[in-house]
């Protein structure tokens, strides 16, 4: 399965030992990650943040594995519609890759699907690939 993982995914991975952290486990050990530069350029700006330096380490430890095993796709070129325009990039970004997303934040996806990009929970992820 190719998957997007949205930044906040990797934030909570990063902060805590969790499900978040199963999730990006799961994922570099038996699926296919599909990123862009944006999404990298995101992941970094955010893990970068003063209130994450806690976890600076490992945040950029998950951030360099991410972009080694990724495949790197060019975002499409439409726009979705969602409530928050700074998430349109990982729909574009599944869209071209034929990829699902999965978000830990599922109230800023409003649709189960946006054209052929599902979007998943982490739980539906895991339940779903287990």
């Amino acid at each position: 399965m190719k998957v997007v993982l949205d930044c906040n995914v990797l934030i909570s991975a990063g902060q805590t030992d969790g499900t978040c952290r199963e999730v990006i486990d799961r994922v570099e050990q038996r699926h296919q990650i599909i990123l862009s530069t944006p999404i990298l350029s995101e992941y970094k700006s955010v893990a970068g943040r003063p209130r994450l330096s806690p976890y600076s380490s490992i945040l950029k430890s998950l951030i360099r594995e991410i972009d080694q095993l990724a495949v790197i796709v060019e975002p499409a070129k439409f726009e979705f519609g969602i409530r928050d325009s700074d998430d349109e990039v990982y729909l574009a970004t599944a869209t071209v890759g034929d990829a699902v997303l999965i978000s830990g934040n599922i109230r800023d996806y409003t649709e189960p699907r946006y054209g052929s990009v599902e979007v998943w929970s982490l739980r539906e992820f895991l339940n779903q690939t287990s």
